[in-house]
């Protein structure tokens, strides 16, 4: 059946695929919130999947090569991962702090490296494998008060291609994801309740299809891309964004 690792699978797009992927995988669900990775997997084992959680920090080297190769312990390698862990400071280049700067580039660029660094070097001895980053619209849009998810952001793009040329020829695809508007908890970060309503509101009006995107139709892009219906894709950043325009 193969396994599958998401990171950020407590809530949101990581929690979605990894819902959707157990129908057809095993699923490891990591995160840093433990009563989160409880609710995935519980959700995933009453379906009749099969899953376990595994806490973990992307951040820190360390904890990402333990939880790879506490998945390999078991004997089902990884042959698909989707590594979506994320945070959102909001503020002005003036305001916001060095260690808010510092908490962004390291949960997603760092992040993302130490995860693909560790997955790959599983995956190129067998010869395949499939990965799915999560960088987003930001990564190509000029956007206020959103410097160092932008700068963030940016980087899983840039690395994502470099990582699909250097590893094709090991058989492994290294694509990723660059969502739009998506109604997931990070549009609740930092906002009170009508805030945040009012938000979903007026970014609707903004995108050519009239509404915020649901984290079950990006799972549904993920899906795709770790399948071998994705096969001959590689190196490319798809943005399920509504029609959102990224330049």
């Amino acid at each position: 059946m193969g396994t599958a690792i998401i990171t950020g699978a407590a809530s949101g797009i990581g929690q979605a695929t990894a819902k959707r992927l157990a129908k057809r995988m095993n699923v490891v669900a990591a995160d840093r919130d433990a009563g989160g990775l409880a609710a995935t997997v519980g959700a995933i084992v009453t379906e009749g999947g099969k899953a376990i959680a595994i806490e973990v920090d992307v951040s820190d080297g360390r904890s990402v090569r333990d939880m790879i190769a506490e998945v390999n312990a078991t004997g089902d390698p990884v042959e698909a991962a989707l590594f979506a862990a994320g945070i959102f400071i909001k503020g002005p280049v003036d305001a916001i702090t060095e260690d808010d700067w510092d908490q962004m580039i390291n949960t997603h660029a760092k992040g993302t490296f130490l995860c693909c660094q560790a997955a790959i070097a599983h995956m190129v001895p067998r010869g395949k494998g499939a990965i799915v980053n999560m960088s987003s619209d930001f990564a190509v849009m000029a956007v206020p008060d959103g410097a160092a998810y932008c700068a963030a952001k940016s980087a899983i793009y840039s690395m994502t291609k470099s990582l699909a040329l250097e590893f094709a020829g090991n058989g492994i695809r290294v694509n990723a994801l660059g969502p739009g508007p998506i109604d997931t908890p990070i549009l609740r970060s930092g906002r009170s309740e009508a805030e945040y309503q009012a938000a979903r509101i007026s970014i609707a009006e903004r995108l050519p299809l009239g509404r915020l995107g649901q984290p079950e139709e990006v799972a549904a892009c993920a899906d795709f891309l770790l399948s071998e219906r994705a096969s001959y894709i590689n190196g490319q950043i798809i943005h399920p964004n509504g029609g959102q325009q990224t330049w």
